[in-house]
């Protein structure tokens, strides 16, 4: 049969993934320290953001904040992770390592974010 440079054989892709997900199950319990981390910088960063004079984007966030507090912000991300904590006791052992992972990409991306804003002060 001939392959181009473009054809992928049949099962590199599985193989790919399971490397994927072994490669995450090795690094689980460092992945919900990335996601703690996150979460306490991104509240920081937040208010310190907020007290510099810029405003919140995510509209949820803004609105839970105006009302009740920071507080708030750090109260629904706690509760986010103690949901994820329980969806990652529902999920396949070997895909649990992607519920951490799913929440520190994004967690982490704001961090920069709010940090890239806040030096440009």
């Amino acid at each position: 049969m001939w392959l181009s440079d473009r054809t992928v054989r049949h099962g590199t892709i599985d193989r790919w993934g399971r490397r994927a997900l072994d490669l995450l199950s090795s690094v689980e319990r460092e992945l919900w320290v990335v996601v703690v981390v996150a979460l306490v910088a991104d509240v920081y960063l937040t208010q310190t953001g907020l007290q510099a004079g810029l405003h919140e984007g995510n509209p949820l966030a803004r609105h839970l904040i105006e009302t009740f507090g920071i507080a708030a912000l750090a109260a629904l991300k706690i509760g986010v992770v103690g949901l994820a904590g329980v969806v990652r006791e529902l999920v396949p052992e070997r895909q649990a390592p992607t519920i951490p992972l799913g929440l520190a990409i994004p967690w982490v991306a704001a961090v920069c974010i709010n940090g890239a804003l806040l030096v440009g002060i």
